[in-house]
């Protein structure tokens, strides 16, 4: 472990989640980290930089989780922080992108980004724990041909579901650490939608 420990941050899978402001991306890291990585609050725009958390996890390996700012934050200070967040795309090997309404247009732009980048996305959706997710899910498949996995950040519900397709994700695409992703992009790009 002690290896790992000492693994420059560009060598690490970085591990990027996306979504709308108060969609829970904060409450996500800390459930998926174990720790109070991110300042989490009803107030929407919470985030305003991306928070870098670097860790080892079990199967994984060296790895970095990116909590970013929402993509639908308004106004001249909303746009810098989309920009940040922006900003953050080329260092992703693999996105979480949350869904938390059925307007999900903005998602799907984003998607239209992370695919044109070729990072694979795992689609989520979060805060199960206040309500079903199960009709949103079923139009996020119809409309988008992605397999969401429900979650509650609060409650843990999904984390374990979510941290074996992350493994999955990482295994198919062989990344070790981020250098082999160029290798893999190319060959299986969206094996883990």
């Amino acid at each position: 472990m002690n290896d790992l420990n000492q693994t420059p941050n560009a060598n690490r899978l970085h591990i990027a989640i996306y979504g709308k402001r108060n969609s829970g991306k904060s409450s996500l890291i800390n459930a998926l980290t174990n720790q109070d990585v991110a300042l989490v609050s009803d107030i929407a725009g919470t985030t305003t930089d991306p928070v870098y958390k670097a860790m080892e996890v079990r199967g994984l390996g060296a790895c970095v989780f990116i909590d970013t700012a929402g993509f639908d934050d308004e106004g001249e200070l909303g746009e810098l922080r989309i920009q940040k967040t922006r900003q953050t795309l080329p260092k992703a090997d693999i996105a979480i992108l949350l869904f938390s309404n059925p307007d999900f247009s903005m998602e799907k732009s984003w998607l239209e980004i992370l695919k044109t980048n070729g990072v694979p996305v795992i689609a989520v959706v979060n805060k199960s724990d206040l309500r079903d997710p199960k009709p949103l899910m079923e139009h996020i498949q119809k409309d988008l041909s992605l397999s969401p996995i429900a979650v509650s950040a609060i409650d843990r519900t999904g984390i374990p579901a979510l941290l074996a397709e992350r493994h999955t994700c990482a295994s198919r695409k062989g990344m070790a650490h981020r250098a082999s992703l160029a290798v893999w992009s190319k060959r299986v790009m969206w094996s883990c939608w």
